[in-house]
């Protein structure tokens, strides 16, 4: 802790702001040059051995809540906003999206042999994601039959929240390991075949109806089952289609309904199936189809009835967006031959089968997927996607919080007397844009010098002003609420 004693301690916690709640900092060093844009002209050469540390520290940007908690928050606040925005407008995505048709459907995988669940009939709870209400018995079977292992296929128990059995098959000698790994593997084609599928019909509804053409854009999350089977949180929008302007947001025709997008996607579901490429454990293929239960609502721009809150679907999707296979009860980045002996146990528990499974389907050539992604239990797509015209990008989200931290920053050193205290937040907008004007350029010629903290004390030195500086971040938005429900609570004065 002699770190906050030394007189170099501020210009220290300045410099590691950026990436100060970060788990895991990634360091750089090496050169910053800082051109004229105007000229090309170099201005400046600066090595990193000048700063603090003699390294640049840049936040790992891992989604994942069980890797690096503030990373993923930050990734989570960022799909909120991108989620958000395709329902309701705003940057850069026209308002008028607000009056589009839009669902939000949840497709399972079927199933690979019984396991155990937890299943609620009649649930009263308003987060269902932490229902308490009393379940039905898991598997209640009068005959209590059994498999040829000589295990019994029935359980009577009802099964609390967080009971280590849920997700557990009922015999693991029974369940088709090899069918589910393959399934997670190929379950995002089987997704585009399906909303290939659903376009289409809506399209031909269309024609029917003397319309013109309409398009689905789609911002989908995967989420795992405790079985470890994963299934997709879907938001669909309808949207007009022009082919003179492919790009464009356009409205939908008004003949065209949730219901109609609802009955699409309904038939799409159950009928659309394909068949993996052969293998040698199953030469005709894997049958790949989505599972019986399904469910499919509208999204308003207010909860009502059985339709879906704007905010709560952007909310959902991005709070499994950061979620990964923990639900599963394992955790554990690439594996390879040297560490997958750790993990991998094709007779013991669920995921260490799971895993097994998906290592040994990919010992063929064509299959070598299945290897790369044996940590994840075959699932190899992005845990948050979107369809290209659907919203902005993560791109665009991080270039305006780099530039609104260009700002901040400039503000900082420019407190001089243009700078009135008295000045209305848009006017000191303006100020920052006018001083923001991009006349240079630093180009940085960095490598990897390392991951982590140098000691623990900095690293809960570097998370506590970051905690500090969230709270000051929440009190402000806070106080700036209360002070516009008071100015919009106040009559005007003629």
């Amino acid at each position: 802790m002699d770190r906050a004693a030394r007189p170099d301690y501020s210009a220290w916690l300045g410099h590691v702001e950026s990436a100060a709640a970060c788990t895991q900092p990634v360091r750089l060093h090496g050169n910053l040059a800082t051109i004229d844009t105007r000229t090309g002209e170099v201005l400046t050469v600066r090595h990193t051995s000048a700063l603090p540390d003699g390294v640049i520290y840049k936040a790992c940007g891992n989604r994942r809540h069980t890797v690096c908690p503030s990373c993923a928050t930050t990734y989570q606040h960022d799909a909120y906003h991108l989620v958000r925005a395709g329902l309701v407008g705003g940057k850069t995505v026209p308002d008028t999206v607000r009056t589009h048709p839009a669902v939000f459907a949840t497709l399972t995988a079927p199933s690979f042999g019984p396991v155990h669940t937890r299943d609620v009939r009649h649930c009263a709870c308003r987060d269902k994601t932490r229902c308490i209400c009393r379940s039905v018995p898991c598997h209640a079977r009068r005959d209590a039959p059994t498999c040829p292992h000589g295990r019994t296929l029935a359980c009577w128990q009802r099964h609390t929240p967080g009971d280590g059995h849920l997700g557990q098959p009922l015999c693991p000698d029974c369940y088709d390991y090899a069918h589910h790994v393959v399934w997670n593997h190929h379950a995002g084609e089987l997704w585009r075949r399906t909303k290939q599928h659903a376009e289409r019909h809506l399209n031909q509804l269309a024609r029917q109806r003397g319309l013109f053409k309409v398009r689905l854009s789609h911002g989908k999350a995967a989420e795992y089952q405790a079985r470890g089977a994963v299934h997709f949180h879907i938001l669909l929008r309808l949207d007009g289609h022009d082919p003179d302007m492919p790009d464009a947001i356009l409205p939908p025709p008004d003949g065209i309904t949730t219901e109609d997008i609802t009955a699409a996607i309904t038939l799409a579901a159950t009928t659309i199936t394909h068949t993996t490429q052969p293998h040698p454990e199953c030469p005709e293929g894997w049958h790949i189809a989505w599972g019986t239960q399904h469910e499919i609502r509208p999204i308003a721009l207010s909860a009502s009835g059985d339709a879906l809150d704007d905010q709560a679907v952007a909310a959902y999707l991005a709070k499994y967006s950061t979620k990964g296979t923990e639900a599963t009860g394992h955790t554990s980045r690439r594996l390879t031959p040297d560490t997958i002996g750790l993990y991998a146990n094709p007779h013991g528990t669920h995921p260490e089968r799971l895993i097994a499974a998906a290592w040994n389907l990919g010992n063929t050539p064509q299959w070598r997927g299945l290897r790369r992604w044996a940590h994840m239990l075959g699932f190899g797509g992005h845990f948050l996607t979107k369809a290209r015209r659907y919203s902005i990008t993560f791109g665009s989200i991080r270039e305006q919080r780099a530039a609104y931290r260009r700002a901040h920053a400039l503000n900082q050193t420019h407190q001089g007397p243009e700078r009135h205290p008295g000045a209305t937040r848009f006017q000191r907008q303006e100020q920052l844009d006018a001083k923001t004007e991009e006349t240079t350029l630093v180009i940085a010629f960095l490598t990897y010098a390392g991951t982590g903290w140098h000691t623990t004390g900095d690293q809960l030195l570097a998370n506590t002003a970051a905690a500090q500086a969230r709270e000051r971040t929440r009190a402000g938005r806070e106080e700036l609420a209360h002070e516009q429900a008071c100015s919009s609570s106040t009559p005007l004065v003629a």
